[in-house]
């Protein structure tokens, strides 16, 4: 699962920097768009300037999961594949990162290509709250993975549970 997540987010970045290479296109009137820009920071733009303490919380968070997930408890359904999401989405954008040290091409800024924009608040909406779909920020598919993982974790759709060391069953952690 990490491997294809991983791999589809490669391939969907380098499509977006193809298909939009001479600006956003349009997909679904005014509300989805491809749109490629450069991401310098963490999410939602957070920590611009932070690019190499956010590529080594990357890293080291990369790892930690692969950490998790070979202490996993094979039997909590949900509990792999949403390692498996956050890795992924981790791997991803750790990828982007590292392509300022790395002989691939990048300037070590994350992808981004997702425009999805809803338009104003509707009337209900009370206007002292901004509408935070107008529009979304800016994202990929790693990102989306990091998202649903979460929300899974925060939920409580899916647990972590860890196996002992010596191959006993943990408490289940939230």
């Amino acid at each position: 699962m990490v491997v294809v997540l991983f791999c589809a987010d490669l391939w969907t970045k380098a499509w977006a920097w193809d298909f939009a290479a001479h600006g956003p296109v349009e997909i679904v009137d005014g509300w989805l768009a491809i749109q490629k820009i450069t991401n310098p920071g963490g999410i939602f733009g957070l920590g611009q300037g932070l690019r190499v303490p956010l590529t080594l919380l990357r890293a080291a968070a990369v790892v930690f999961l692969f950490l998790l997930a070979g202490r996993q408890d094979e039997t909590c359904r949900m509990g792999v594949p949403t390692l498996g999401l956050l890795t992924a989405g981790a791997l991803g954008n750790l990828w982007d990162n590292l392509s300022s040290w790395a002989p691939w091409a990048g300037n070590g800024e994350v992808r981004d290509f997702i425009r999805v924009d809803l338009g104003p608040g509707p009337e209900f909406w009370p206007g002292f709250l901004p509408w935070p779909f107008h529009p979304w920020p800016l994202f990929n598919l790693a990102d989306s993975c990091i998202s649903i993982g979460f929300v899974l974790l925060v939920t409580g759709l899916a647990r972590i549970r860890l196996q002992a060391p010596d191959g006993g069953e943990e408490a289940p952690r939230p």
